[in-house]
């Protein structure tokens, strides 16, 4: 298998600029610390203190410690939280450095969610870096499947530049590597090699897989997460669609 820098490749991503709209507000001071800026249009997820992803959306206004926010175009409705519950909201500055904020729902309808009373949540487990969900079809393989000739196929739940979560309606064991073939909307089909760290029983579904990739290198992390992002934002660019990405992280 071919290995190169997905950087070196695919050049037309360095000049991609990640949307940046004035703020709506400067950086604000809590209890906790200062908060994050907010921009409108700036692609969030709310969720659970689980971890449970309830809605992905944009955010439509911000002020102070308050924040609303809406379906991204295309999606349906959002589900309804309890007035005056805790959730917590995940996204992504400007800066591409990722936070977590704790709020209290002050209103909630299928097309909206306000918060209020924004606070910085730390958390030592955080991801550091953006994970956008999704629901497509790709392919994994066997790692003695050198020409990737027996695909299963599997649903990509979400990705980041550290890894995905995948569902199977096949078991796998923890510790077992994988070649995944990805290829998420326009852009070119990308290949990655990961590891099976967790596996958790979904019921009829199948499993999910949370999988860590092979180290990237911080090129190709930095344009993984520029297309990630875009992708939220519901951006499309033509790439060159003639040539496959090997992202094996040599």
């Amino acid at each position: 298998m071919g290995i190169f820098s997905f950087f070196n490749r695919y050049r037309d991503y360095e000049d991609i600029e990640l949307p940046v709209k004035e703020p709506e507000t400067a950086a604000v001071e809590s209890s906790v610390g200062t908060l994050p800026e907010l921009n409108v249009g700036m692609p969030v997820e709310v969720m659970e203190e689980s971890g449970h992803l309830l809605n992905a959306g944009l955010i439509t206004e911000c002020k102070d410690r308050e924040a609303t926010i809406g379906r991204k175009p295309g999606s349906l409705s959002f589900k309804i939280s309890e007035i005056g519950s805790t959730l917590f909201l995940r996204g992504c500055d400007n800066k591409m450095t990722q936070f977590y904020l704790r709020a209290r729902v002050a209103e909630s309808t299928r097309t909206m969610t306000k918060l209020v009373d924004l606070e910085p949540e730390i958390r030592d487990n955080k991801r550091r870096n953006f994970r956008l969900a999704v629901n497509v079809p790709i392919s994994i393989y066997y790692l003695n499947d050198e020409r990737m000739e027996r695909p299963e196929q599997c649903i990509l739940v979400d990705i980041s530049t550290e890894g995905c979560c995948i569902q199977s309606e096949y078991l796998h064991g923890e510790g077992e590597v994988l070649h995944l073939k990805i290829k998420l909307d326009e852009y070119v089909a990308m290949d990655f090699v990961g590891e099976v760290i967790r596996v958790n029983d979904c019921g009829p579904g199948g499993f999910r897989c949370g999988i860590l990739f092979a180290q990237l290198k911080k090129d190709e992390i930095e344009s993984l997460t520029k297309m990630l992002f875009n992708i939220q934002l519901g951006n499309r660019r033509e790439h060159s669609r003639a040539e496959q990405g090997y992202w094996t992280g040599k």
